[in-house]
């Protein structure tokens, strides 16, 4: 089993802005084992001096077109996606919210950190913690590898 754990960190919506992409991390992985890591930044409000998300397109592209893609709660990576390239057929899509509440119908919470504590897959990453996109990534990733086949 291989695929792409992914997560996008954006700007949200304030002040009537557009909610924008400002950093991408990618796990990913081969047998259930994260295999490799990567992020990107892009200028924005929070990275000022980073290259615009289309600047560096063909640097995320082929970690993420044609792969399994696996994220928590697939509303903000899919959306971006599909706004950065309409046209391409992105997944199939693998979401671990609605894989955890199908499994586990009766938890508190469904949160990516929730849910990483009560299993015990919380990441350690030196200097990172939650919202960071290539901390969140892999979190997802370590969820995904928990939950098991899909």
């Amino acid at each position: 089993m291989e695929f792409a754990a992914i997560d996008f960190e954006t700007t949200g919506y304030e002040n009537g802005e557009t909610n924008e992409p400002w950093q991408l991390g990618v796990a990913l992985v081969r047998d259930f084992e994260i295999v490799e890591t990567r992020e990107w930044f892009f200028s924005s409000p929070q990275k000022k001096d980073a290259p615009s998300i289309i600047d560096s397109w063909s640097e995320f592209y082929p970690y993420l077109y044609g792969r399994r893609l696996v994220a928590h709660n697939i509303a903000t990576e899919r959306t971006v996606l599909t706004r950065l390239a309409p046209l391409t057929k992105w997944g199939p899509w693998v979401d671990t919210m609605r894989l955890a509440k199908a499994k586990y119908p009766r938890m508190p919470s469904y949160a990516l950190g929730d849910l990483c504590v009560a299993f015990g897959c919380v990441p350690i990453l030196e200097n990172r913690t939650w919202h960071d996109a290539l901390y969140d990534a892999v979190a997802c990733a370590r969820l995904a590898a928990f939950l098991g086949s899909f």
